[in-house]
């Protein structure tokens, strides 16, 4: 009987670039036994969520439910014993403001003899600080202090766990431990093959990933700001959302002040503290939960991402007034 991988995340852990990549190469993955369905317009299969979470009209599916029971019963009917169904959609790790119902998500699929839950860990400290820059595209987030406050007391940044031993717990609601397999995202990132490769190789599929094409190289041609500059723009900015304008002009301020070598990040030294006082023992506790079945599975320190970037702390009045000046220069040349 084929089996079935749900690849459920997590978000911020390339999951855009995994979609991609197999929607591209589906032809030459299907000759290795693995089946990525194209259901809808998108890459990514968030619309197979729709039935639990308001995704509005670009991702929901009309009939979920039954999109799930066709790849249950439809797509069965013309696959081998060998073959494996992979579904991918960060959406379905989602908690907040509503989140898929495991037990419902696991009967829907149960004519699959096998079933592996794949979830991709970031780190809390660069996994809370991606998702800040990202909402920053969108809106202003306010007050950083507020804001890591926020995330810290709920275990949630905009409505996604950070605290994974309670996402694995939710997945387990519906999924054995024996059918959950997590990924560290860091560790897969720098390996051959980078998480890709790391995704595949868990899905059980035999394939080199250098022989995968890439979905679109422009797509990633777009290199983030600096965490300091987002913040330093949206510091200005106050209650509105930055434009883009002011996120360059805080970014060569960035530049100018610490390097072009310096990487960044928006927390202070004490907010990193509370990060490794907050999440180290629920990172072991996460570790102890899938002891069993993943041994070797360690999530990376909180603070290995963040050794040797420039904090919070060290930008200044005088930092502020370089940017002040680059900012009325704009105007002014603007002005013509």
């Amino acid at each position: 009987m084929p089996k079935l991988v749900i690849h459920m995340g997590t978000h911020k852990t390339a999951t855009t670039h995994i979609q991609d990549t197999l929607y591209k190469n589906r032809r030459l993955l299907r000759a290795h036994g693995l089946v990525y369905p194209t259901l809808g317009h998108e890459r990514g299969h968030h619309g197979l969520a729709s039935g639990w979470i308001p995704l509005g009209p670009r991702y929901s599916y009309k009939n979920p439910e039954r999109r799930l029971q066709t790849l249950n019963r439809g797509i069965l009917r013309r696959m081998k014993a060998s073959d494996t169904v992979f579904i991918s959609s960060e959406e379905f790790s989602r908690w907040n403001p509503r989140h898929v119902e495991m037990a419902q998500l696991r009967g829907l699929v149960s004519d699959f003899d096998e079933i592996k839950v794949i979830c991709a860990l970031r780190t809390q400290s660069g996994f809370i600080q991606s998702v800040y820059q990202q909402v920053s595209d969108d809106r202003n987030p306010g007050n950083i202090d507020a804001y890591v406050e926020t995330v810290v007391e709920r275990d949630l940044v905009e409505g996604l766990f950070t605290n994974y031993h309670r996402l694995v717990r939710h997945i387990s609601d519906g999924f054995d431990l024996n059918e959950i397999r997590l990924i560290n995202y860091e560790r897969a990132s720098a390996q051959e093959g980078g998480i890709v490769g790391a995704v595949l190789q868990e899905a059980g599929v035999q394939i080199d990933p250098e022989a995968l094409q890439p979905f679109d190289a422009r797509r990633h041609s777009n290199v983030s700001p600096e965490p300091l500059a987002t913040f330093a723009a949206n510091f200005v900015a106050h209650t509105h959302k930055a434009p883009q304008w002011l996120v360059r002009a805080a970014g060569k301020t960035v530049i100018e002040t610490f390097g072009a070598e310096t990487r960044t990040t928006l927390f202070s030294k004490a907010q990193i503290d509370t990060l490794i006082e907050t999440y180290e023992p629920k990172n072991r506790a996460l570790e102890r939960l899938i002891a069993a079945t993943q041994p070797k599975f360690r999530m990376t320190p909180i603070d290995a991402p963040l050794q040797g970037r420039a904090t919070r702390d060290q930008i200044d009045a005088e930092f502020f007034q370089a940017l002040s000046r680059k900012m009325i220069k704009i105007k002014q040349e603007a002005r013509g």
